[in-house]
């Protein structure tokens, strides 16, 4: 990884000659880690910098937001489309590909931020321990979820114990040729942060969020994250508990404010968001833009058909029928995605992307007590959702694979544009089939296509023949 790597010293806070000059040239102006860092407030904006590097497009202002969305059976291609990422929603991305190499790319730069700070950092710990904790932690989680994020575009299986290739970990701010970790150490890795990130963010001088606003990571969003985590790794009872922590510290949204989490009215039930401010896009613009009313993926009819439109909250919250949409003239008979239409009443799209709330962990509980024969508490997880959700619901009785199926279609329903759906097709099913599939879109995706795994960007392996690719490349 030279290339990436040098690109990531090159283009980190802390470098203000080329990278020519770096490497060639003893530099007299520039910033180090050595002067940069001259006391703990200055870990302060690069961890902001961090969390404002997620609304890139290449980290939830689309690929690891609404991406999953489009590439599954979510969404279906309109004619509206500007098909800048046709390659990626019908799965024929190649080595050579901007968007492949560009989502490795901003992720590991993200990385190297929190390797900045956590190697810098020790100096002060003994000084103010706590605030120390706040910022580290922090930097731990993130760099524990981007690896995460990683391993779930570019390696081929999520399992546990799979000795198959998983991602390249990046521990420090070096530049290094690393070989991949499997699949097994990428998880290690990831839990390793993710656990080190807990106790210290539970030990800090002030709180990282408030009520009302829930744009960092604390204590309760690593709960949430490792839980999300032990789900894929199919460790069920970490799943469990991990969620239960997560469920305790942020209850589910009442149906009355539910639709105020999507304009950013409230932040119920909401752990973590990517904060978008106006100017800054949003993440799901090249879904719906309420600017230009431009629709490039409509709602497929299957999904829609799963949701009871009268009593349903999600429905109202997430789509508009086209005719009620100004200047929509065009899609009168359609339905338009404005689940992210803006805050308030705004019509910008710049709303924030709700990175994990309340609603998943109950799914990923339910699941993991489905799938370790705990079948009751699993259908009263679902039913607390869905009561939450539906007015005058009934509780379900499912059993079996009833039960688990029914879980999948929760899922389906309640994390529609959240970044989940092709994760979710990857790690039980491997198919993708879209129902009324029109014509220049591929339709399906088989369990044994190369294509569930991202290919391992080529200019990485031109700097770096050591890192393998992912067969079928």
């Amino acid at each position: 990884m030279k290339k990436i790597y040098a690109l990531l010293i090159c283009g980190s806070l802390l470098t203000a000659s080329s990278c020519s000059d770096s490497i060639d040239l003893v530099p007299t102006h520039s910033l180090s880690s050595a002067n940069v860092f001259g006391k703990l407030d200055d870990f302060e904006p690069v961890l902001n910098g961090t969390y404002a590097s997620m609304r890139d497009l290449y980290s939830y202002g689309l690929f690891t937001s609404v991406a999953a969305d489009m590439m599954s059976d979510n969404m279906l291609e309109t004619t509206e489309s500007l098909v800048n990422y046709k390659a990626v929603t019908d799965w024929t991305y190649a080595a050579d590909q901007i968007r492949v190499a560009e989502v490795w790319r901003f992720n590991y730069l993200m990385i190297n931020d929190c390797n900045l700070i956590l190697e810098n950092i020790g100096t002060y710990e003994a000084s103010a321990p706590k605030k120390a904790n706040r910022i580290k932690g922090q930097a731990l989680a993130i760099r524990g979820l981007m690896h995460f994020n990683l391993l779930r575009f570019y390696a081929p299986n999520f399992d546990r114990t799979s000795a198959t290739p998983g991602i390249a970990l990046k521990m420090s701010s070096a530049i290094e040729l690393p070989t991949r970790a499997t699949v097994q150490q990428s998880y290690d890795q990831i839990i390793k942060d993710l656990e080190a990130a807990l106790p210290l963010l539970n030990d800090v001088d002030a709180a990282i969020n408030t009520a009302t606003r829930r744009s960092r990571i604390d204590a309760a969003t690593v709960n949430a994250i490792l839980a999300r985590v032990s789900l894929y790794s199919k460790e069920y009872d970490r799943a469990i508990t991990f969620a239960t922590a997560a469920i305790a510290a942020r209850p589910l949204a009442t149906r009355a404010n539910f639709p105020g989490i999507w304009t950013d009215a409230n932040a119920d039930e909401v752990l973590f968001s990517v904060q978008f401010n106006p100017g800054e896009g949003g993440p799901a613009l090249d879904v719906w833009s309420p600017a230009t009313n431009r629709a490039q993926f409509d709602p497929s009819a299957d999904l829609l058909a799963l949701y009871d439109k009268t009593n349903d909250v999600r429905y109202t919250s997430y789509f508009t029928p086209g005719a009620s949409v100004p200047g929509a003239v065009n899609r009168a008979a359609r339905t338009v995605a404005t689940k992210y239409q803006g805050k308030a009443a705004a019509r910008d799209g710049a709303v924030n992307f709700k990175a994990f709330r309340t609603g998943e962990l109950y799914l990923i509980r339910a699941e993991a007590r489905a799938l370790s024969n705990r079948a009751a508490d699993a259908l009263a997880d679902l039913n607390t959702l869905r009561a939450a959700r539906i007015a005058a619901y009934v509780p379900g009785t499912e059993t079996g694979a009833a039960l688990t199926d029914a879980i999948a279609t929760e899922r389906r329903k309640e994390l529609w544009l959240e970044g989940h759906r092709w994760f979710d097709l990857k790690r039980t099913t491997r198919i993708v089939n879209r129902v009324s599939c029109r014509a220049g879109v591929v339709c399906t995706l088989p369990a044994n296509s190369r294509s569930w795994a991202w290919p391992i960007p080529q200019n990485e392996r031109l700097a770096n023949p050591g890192i393998a690719q992912n067969e079928g490349y």
